[in-house]
């Protein structure tokens, strides 16, 4: 369920900057030229560990830039850096394979020595460490155990980057093609343009959605399923890694720079120093809605919640900025369309069960927060959501906006079949 959500998102992500191709500029945070001699990178919960050619690890706030080393300089010897689990999981030169405590920077070695020899590529799917070697085969290891089993066929020599985006790897290769791959057998399709990502020097995903930095400096979104490539940014020559710790794109580049990918209407004049942190938006209050609270109206709405529901795209065809990217993608608009006429949502006094593309979780328990006029706020118990909070707008008996009371401020629409 989790990941065709994140899919969702992504797909929105890349329709809203399409009528706008260079939507991203690079906006340096934190002192400059920090990171310079970084050799590896991964994220862990929300931050950032980075390894220096000195062999010191440090630990980096993405908001603000802040830094702390961690640990003592045993690391001059990582190629590749990962996070699995509650671990940072290095597989340094001579091919052996090191669990660090991101915590204290203490660790030890896992597997026999050597026995990642070779690796060029990886990525972490899960809790399971993907990697290939120069001989073309990719491996499954269990880095806690040290443990590896082979997938498929040798087929990957060619492979340059690895990633990890929705429920398989994607894979760009040295011709700068770009190739889905299925963790469990290792079978593999080609898509998108041939040679697309031959200037491909950093990626990350997001959901669906490959976000990568070119040698010329485009910033580009790809829709991994159809290789369909949307232009977001601009300026972004030089990028050596690219990280989306809580949905924030941020990277390192050549120089030593840490940066965000922020918004050209976020991002300051050129005359202006740059910010030393791009502060999250707050969460919508639910404050009014409590003070203006009526237990009356709390239940005829909880009982007007009850029953099935399906999305309703019909809110956002009204939207005229959202006809404008319409016009601009429509192709790429109509897939996201799509899956929100797909969508189900069931609720009952057990709670809310969603369904997307066939797939359903939950249900999830809620609690009634407040309510009055036409406005339910609820409070999910469980599930991946715990603790979120939501506004439902009713905007008549069968139609209703459901916005999470959180930063991102996400809405949907749903109607009664």
């Amino acid at each position: 369920m989790r990941r065709y959500i994140a899919w969702f998102i992504g797909m929105l992500t890349i329709t809203a900057t399409t009528a706008m191709a260079a939507n991203f500029v690079k906006q340096n945070v934190g002192a400059p030229g920090g990171w310079a001699g970084t050799i590896a990178g991964t994220e862990l919960n929300g931050t950032l560990y980075t390894v220096e050619a000195t062999g010191s690890l440090y630990a980096t706030t993405p908001a603000n830039g802040a830094w702390t080393r961690v640990g003592k300089a045993d690391f001059a010897n990582v190629v590749f850096l990962f996070a699995v689990g509650e671990s940072l999981v290095a597989i340094e030169k001579d091919g052996s394979l090191y669990l660090i405590q991101p915590q204290d920077g203490s660790w030890r070695r896992s597997g026999p020595a050597g026995g990642w020899a070779n690796t060029v590529a990886g990525a972490v799917l899960g809790q399971t460490l993907y990697t290939v070697e120069n001989s073309g085969t990719l491996y499954a290891s269990d880095p806690s155990a040290g443990t590896w089993r082979q997938v498929g066929g040798p087929d990957f020599a060619a492979v340059k980057q690895l990633f990890a985006v929705g429920n398989r790897l994607v894979s760009i290769e040295k011709s700068g093609n770009l190739y889905l791959i299925n963790p469990a057998d290792g079978s593999w399709e080609r898509t998108g343009d041939f040679a697309a990502w031959e200037q491909a020097t950093a990626g990350v995903a997001l959901g669906q959605v490959l976000y990568t930095a070119e040698q010329d400096g485009a910033l580009v979104a790809t829709d991994t399923a159809s290789g369909t490539r949307v232009p977001v940014g601009a300026g972004f020559a030089g990028v050596q890694f690219l990280f989306l710790p809580r949905n924030l794109l941020c990277g390192l580049d050549a120089n030593g720079n840490f940066f965000h990918a922020a918004s050209q209407g976020d991002a300051p004049a050129a005359s202006a120093p740059a910010p030393t942190a791009t502060p999250e938006q707050p969460a919508l209050s639910t404050a009014e809605d409590e003070a203006q609270n009526d237990p009356a109206r709390a239940g005829a709405l909880t009982f007007q919640f009850m029953g099935q529901w399906v999305g309703d795209t019909a809110p956002l065809e009204q939207d005229p900025e959202f006809l404008k990217q319409k016009e601009a993608a429509p192709e790429m608009v109509q897939q996201v369309l799509a899956l929100m006429q797909g969508m189900k949502m069931s609720v009952t006094l057990d709670g809310v069960t969603m369904e997307v593309m066939g797939e359903k979780a939950g249900p999830f328990g809620y609690s009634v927060i407040a309510a009055h006029d036409d406005i339910l706020v609820i409070e999910t118990q469980d599930g991946p959501k715990a603790g979120v909070r939501s506004r439902l707008t009713f905007r008549d008996a069968r139609h209703v906006q459901v916005e999470e009371l959180t930063p991102a401020g996400r809405a949907m629409f749903f109607k009664k079949p």
